[in-house]
């Protein structure tokens, strides 16, 4: 399944805004932490609205994201 490995989450996605970016799963993003996404962002953790996660998908976070799924095939 994309974007789950058996024991954790490949990344975490989160709405910031106007786009869900992906973050690297070293834990759980909290509201009001600051962290960087997979396209290179530092951003601000908000307490996302359920319209929120409507918003389209960074296309460089998705490609990041992939290329981590598929790692562990790759061997990387």
């Amino acid at each position: 399944m994309f974007g789950i490995s058996s024991y954790r989450p490949t990344v975490y996605w989160r709405p910031i805004a106007g786009e869900r970016h992906a973050l690297r799963p070293t834990s759980p993003p909290r509201e009001g932490e600051e962290r960087e996404t997979l396209c290179g962002k530092t951003v601000l953790i908000p307490d996302p609205s359920y319209v929120d996660w409507l918003a389209p998908t960074c296309a460089c976070c998705m490609e990041q994201a992939r290329m981590l799924c598929d790692a562990p095939e790759r061997k990387i």
